[in-house]
């Protein structure tokens, strides 16, 4: 086998780690929980994908992009990520709010959500994500910060 490919494959793999924010044990900067739901959460530059991952999704490659995940688990003996009604909005540095749209993907069981958010210049975004687990009707809502360094 080609080391190379071998060496494409593994650092894909972390790649991907690196946007799945799920399956933490105990409370990270990453999840918030809610009692009987865990909301995990992630935020990184598009750019930081392989463009095969991101044009699987219709996400372009591009360093103005920012990619949400979101992954819903509900807490039992067997923890499982569950659908649910996800939304929310990035406030920019200038103090611009953006919707997110999210799109539901699910990879070998796993359920997870993507949003595509613009980046528009080096600083700090602030993120407010709304949830609603699926057969609930009360939303649980994360916010959070992330500092994003334009190329």
């Amino acid at each position: 086998m080609n080391h190379k490919i071998v060496i494409a494959a593994i650092a894909q793999a972390l790649l991907v780690l690196l946007l799945i924010p799920r399956h933490a044990h105990g409370q990270t900067a990453h999840e918030q929980d809610f009692g009987d739901f865990v909301v995990h959460f992630s935020a990184i530059s598009a750019s930081q994908l392989p463009a095969d991952m991101l044009r699987k999704y219709g996400i372009a490659n591009d360093n103005h992009q920012g990619l949400l995940n979101i992954a819903v688990e509900q807490k039992t003996e067997s923890s499982h990520m569950v659908s649910a009604d996800v939304g929310g909005t990035v406030t920019d540095l200038f103090g611009h709010s953006h919707p997110v749209r999210f799109i539901r993907t699910d990879e070998a069981g796993e359920i997870d959500y993507l949003g595509v958010f613009p980046i528009t210049g080096s600083g700090n975004y602030r993120f407010r994500i709304d949830v609603v687990a699926a057969g609930r009707t009360r939303p649980y809502t994360v916010r959070f910060n992330r500092d994003y360094i334009e190329d």
